[in-house]
């Protein structure tokens, strides 16, 4: 009987072998990457086992295996994938490992997140929605696409500077900039103001608006875009996040089969969007006992009609702007295999301004590739070179500004009429810079060479392990010139002539080390992520302006054809070190939680302070993990997150330090060392601090995130609350302590607000005919909740006499002040028995109102039917003051086209001091001089709250069927229009303009700034 048993036992196990060995055969097959190229040296292994094979040059592969088992595809540049073994024939296609995978996000550190797993917003904007805007400026390309992010332009101008802010103000004194970030390592966004050493003005209300150094990324380089808009998420960068983060991610090299061309071209037509309207009926003169004179010796328009004189009339506006041409060429090569992945890329951008003369010139190399040198080393880098060169015009309060001079013109003199045989300037009035003057003898040229790029280096033994180094560079060099000609009126200079140097030099310099893994537990629910590590930052400028003054030789720029010299220079050192770390909890693949924190020292704190800690954490929810939710509902997510971030002190301000004194009287340049070839210097009246430490900004914000009708409507709503603590500001010391000032941490604001996101896939994925909705909404509510030393109001930043940029307690930050109209408990104005307006308490100022908006919006819809796009983004906003000092003077000048109505009177709508309406009529002159204008009158008639809707950019493209051209992977024409349309209730320049450019505080100042642009973009795409 054992014996029997024995046999049968034997038999079975043979029969089990067998059926083994019968169930394990070939499977083989392609593998092909996103768009159907085969891709060779792919591994496959099967899952749990040491077997494996490789794909071979035409992507097929074949391999062993039992329907039961998996077998696990991975190449370097694509995303890991795993396919069970159940037939003999398996093709499988692997898509790219970017952040442009759903449900990937990049994040602090440069760390890839699961979405799901976030518990604060991340904005996403992709690089088709970059190109689609036709912008050269990368921070500009964002406008309208993200909710509580707000772009403002400076003009539409070559390499005009663009200012970004992002969830509210979150500084009184310090930059509001956000921290740009390109592949992990944070890049310098600079927008400098060129100034003389002896100038006691704020440079940015005159002179040359900058470009901010963001301008030196080709957006053609960019993958993809990621905003940091809380605290929660940008703590990871401590004291720079105080502002919010925007990652920059650029395009790698992708594995396939052979060498991959991507090739595009453009041309660009800009155009003036929009002026102040003028009129061109009454010539240059004044009133001489009310009567119209004609005179030439005033820059008024109060004179006669032409038509009663018999004089021509000339459109200096119309004939002074040209149409702007931009060309943009970019050629980028790609290519790699499992060990290696490449990409190099050329850019060009050669582009002239609608003011003439103006242009900017870009040239950019960009090299990026990835080594796995083995299974657990991996090596890269990326390195860029740019060369912007760029031609600007003078703007603003300036009689050497282009606009200055030529809004302000008389229409009977001919502009084009600009030099004399002597090359001397000419114009309407002799105290004003011809604008065809300034564009053609007084030229003012940035020169910038920058390199920056990193390195890192790898090891991954396991999963539970990965160690990564990480160095960077940023530097660059800024050679600016400007040039005043003889007989020009620039830099108060009556005629002598000038040439200015400026050399900016720029280093910074980056690393981190980061081990980060899988925490090796033994449960399913419970998956624990860490990442710790160290960084170090060595930050260095040098800013060095030379000046000289009364050319011997006209047409001879150089210091030693000038009589009077000056120079000065100002240097920077900045270092800083930190640590941080970060834990993040996958529990059952529901609840995720997040905790960091990081300790920093810079040498910018007081010695009392000594360091700063930023701490973070957050929370993600995934209700339709934990519940069975209705089959409508394909997800949903609750957020919390609370993180703290900072912004620096300014440096040297730790310790009292020597400077030059001046005195000035608020008009002319006042004096200062050196005087009379005597030359001295004084203990600065400001005392320095040691117990300066950076500004903190605290933030909450809660999230709902879902999708619905399998993902194709979503919606996000976020809520936050932001409190900026230790703010830093200048407070006033009694005289008697030798002191007159201290820079301290003194004051606190806040910002609250609401931000809303919706997605909409009208029709089913395979449908010919595609419709989709993208929108953002969000509103921010700002306020300065305390200034210390019983202060109740500081000046944020000089603006004009007449006009102040303020920090008001219980008041939103940023908010004009200047002289108000009186009012009756009505709200009438009361007028003066002069039919004149009278001004409220004396003339003191009163607030004029806030130049942030009261909310944005945006809605983007695309179109698609075969291989036909049509997409459109409406950009909105509501509310916010603009000064419009512009219209002001036009109004006071007669050269308004509303003081062309002028052969009447006027009766101002008010109230007399006994109640009564008004019934005193006023000349034409005095209503647009002193009620409309700016010849008496109160800044608050200057004021705007601006509203506007704008198709900030539409686009229609057409992707062209290439499969019978072998050597063509895709080919694509694409007509573009940027900023074609706008409604606004502003009567001026597109109110999306700042006099004062990207590198002030001061926003919604308009006084001859420099206009906006609209554009026609012709691009063709083509990839081999």
């Amino acid at each position: 009987m054992k014996l029997k048993f024995n046999g049968f036992l034997v038999l079975l196990l043979a029969l089990v072998a067998q059926i083994t060995f019968a169930q394990e055969r070939a499977v083989s097959g392609t593998v092909s990457d996103n768009a159907g190229m085969p891709l060779p040296g792919v591994s496959v292994l099967v899952k749990g086992t040491k077997a494996g094979t490789q794909t071979d040059f035409d992507g097929k592969f074949s391999i062993k295996a039992s329907p039961n088992q998996v077998l696990v595809f991975s190449y370097i540049g694509m995303k890991t994938q795993e396919v069970a073994a159940s037939s003999t024939s398996i093709n499988v296609s692997l898509k790219d490992d970017s952040v442009e995978l759903e449900g990937v996000v990049v994040t602090a550190l440069g760390i890839k997140r699961s979405e799901k797993s976030l518990g604060y917003a991340v904005s996403k904007v992709t690089s088709e929605e970059l190109s689609r805007s036709g912008e050269q400026n990368v921070l500009q390309a964002l406008a309208g696409k993200a909710a509580g992010v707000q772009v403002i332009g400076t003009g539409g101008t070559p390499g005009a500077s663009s200012k970004i802010i992002i969830r509210g103000i979150n500084t009184i004194n310090r930059n509001s900039d956000p921290l740009i970030v390109v592949d992990g390592v944070p890049i310098d966004n600079t927008t400098s103001q060129t100034t003389a050493g002896d100038n006691p003005f704020n440079a940015n209300l005159s002179g040359i608006n900058n470009s901010n150094r963001a301008l030196d990324i080709n957006p053609d380089d960019i993958e993809s875009v990621s905003v940091l808009k809380g605290p929660a998420a940008a703590a990871l960068y401590g004291e720079r996040a105080g502002n919010g983060v925007i990652l920059y991610t650029t395009k790698k090299g992708r594995a396939g089969k052979g060498l991959g061309i991507d090739f595009s071209t453009s041309m660009a037509i800009d155009k003036v969007s929009q002026l102040p309207a003028r009129q061109n009926k009454y010539v240059q003169g004044d009133l001489t006992a009310g009567v119209p004179t004609y005179r030439t010796n005033t820059p008024q328009s109060w004179g006669p009609s032409a038509e009663s004189l018999g004089m021509p009339m000339y459109n200096n506006v119309d004939n002074f702007f040209q149409e702007g041409i931009t060309y943009t060429n970019n050629i980028s090569f790609y290519g790699g295999d499992n060990k290696a992945t490449y990409r190099a890329s050329y850019g060009n951008v050669t582009q002239t301004g609608m003011i003439p003369e103006t242009d900017l010139k870009r040239n950019t190399l960009r090299v990026v590739g990835d080594l796995k040198l083995s299974d657990k080393w991996k090596t890269g880098g990326s390195l860029q070179y740019t060369h912007t060169t760029n031609t600007l015009a003078q703007n603003g309060s300036n009689v050497s500004g282009v606009m200055l001079s030529l809004l302000r013109s008389v229409g009977s003199y001919d502009l084009r009429n600009y030099k004399d045989e002597e090359g001397n300037n000419l114009n309407y009035v002799p105290n004003y810079d011809n604008p065809y003057f300034t564009v053609n003898e007084n030229p003012a040229t940035s020169d910038v060479n920058r390199v920056f790029g990193n390195m890192f280096l790898t090891y991954t033994p396991g999963d539970w392990l990965s160690l990564t180094a990480k160095a960077g560079i940023d530097t660059y060099s800024d050679y600016r010139k400007q040039i005043f000609a003889i007989s020009s009126n620039g830099d108060s200079l009556g005629g002598i002539g000038e040439v200015a140097f400026n050399n900016i030099t720029n280093k910074e310099f980056y690393g981190d080390f980061i081990a980060s893994g899988l925490l090796p537990l033994k449960t399913e629910w419970l998956k624990i992520n860490y990442t710790a590590g160290l960084n170090l930052r060595s930050f260095q400028n040098t800013d060095v302006f030379s000046r000289g003054k009364q050319l011997a030789v006209r047409g001879v720029y150089n210091l030693g054809n000038t009589t009077q010299r000056y120079a000065s220079n100002t240097e920077e050192n900045i270092m800083s070190r930190a640590l941080f770390g970060q834990l993040e909890f996958d529990i059952k693949n529901q609840l995720f939680v997040t905790g960091s924190i990081r300790k920093e020292w810079s040498s910018t704190y007081g010695t009392n302070a000594n360091s700063a800690i930023f701490p973070a954490a957050s929370a993600s929810w995934v209700i339709t993990s934990s519940f069975d939710l209705p089959e409508a509902v394909s997800f949903a997510k609750l957020t919390y997150g609370y993180g703290e971030v900072g912004i620096a002190p300014a440096t040297y301000r730790t310790i009292s330090t020597f400077t030059s004194p001046f005195m000035t009287d608020g008009f002319t340049d006042g004096l200062s060392f050196p005087y009379n070839n005597t030359n001295g210097m004084t203990v600065s009246g400001e005392l320095g601090n040691q117990d300066l430490k950076p500004e903190r900004v605290l933030g909450h914000e809660v999230g709902l995130s879902t999708k619905f009708f399998d993902s194709r409507l979503s919606f996000d709503i976020n809520a936050y609350y932001k409190t900026s603590k230790d703010l830093l500001i200048v407070l006033p010391l009694p005289a008697s302590s030798g002191f007159t000032s201290v820079y301290q941490n003194a004051a606190e604001l806040t910002n609250k607000g609401l931000e809303v996101e919706l997605g909409y896939d009208i029709f089913k994925k395979g449908n010919a005919f595609q419709w989709n909705i993208n929108a953002n909404w969000a509103i921010n509510v700002n306020e300065v909740t305390d200034i210390a030393g019983g202060l109740d109001e500081i000046s944020i930043e000089t603006a004009f006499g007449s006009i102040g940029y303020y920090a008001v307690k219980g008041q939103p930050l940023g908010s004009f002040y200047g002289r108000k109209w009186e009012r009756d408990a009505n709200g009438n104005k009361i007028i003066d028995a002069n039919g004149i307006p009278v001004i409220a308490d004396g003339g003191n100022v009163g607030n004029l109102g806030n130049s942030a908006p009261k909310w944005t919006g945006g809605i983007r819809n695309t179109f698609t039917f075969k291989r036909v796009t049509l997409s459109g983004l409406l950009d909105i906003r509501y509310g916010g003051t603009v000064y419009n000092g512009t219209l002001a003077r036009l109004h006071n000048f007669g050269v308004s086209e509303a003081s062309g109505d002028r052969e009447r009177t006027y009766i101002v709508d008010g109230v007399k001091a006994d109640g009564t309406p008004n019934t005193t009529p006023i000349s034409a002159q005095d209503y647009f001089r002193k009620y409309l204008g700016d010849g008496g009158g109160a800044e608050e008639q200057a004021t705007t709250d601006v509203n506007w809707i704008r198709l900030r950019d539409v686009t229609l493209s057409y992707d062209f069927d290439v499969k019978r051209f072998t050597a063509i992977s895709s080919a694509q024409i694409s007509f573009t229009g940027r900023n074609l349309w706008l409604n606004t209730n502003y009567e001026g320049v597109d109110p999306e303009t700042s006099l004062t450019g990207a590198g002030s505080r001061i926003n919604g100042l308009d006084y001859f700034n420099n206009p906006g642009s609209k554009s026609f973009i012709m691009t063709v795409k083509v990839g081999f």
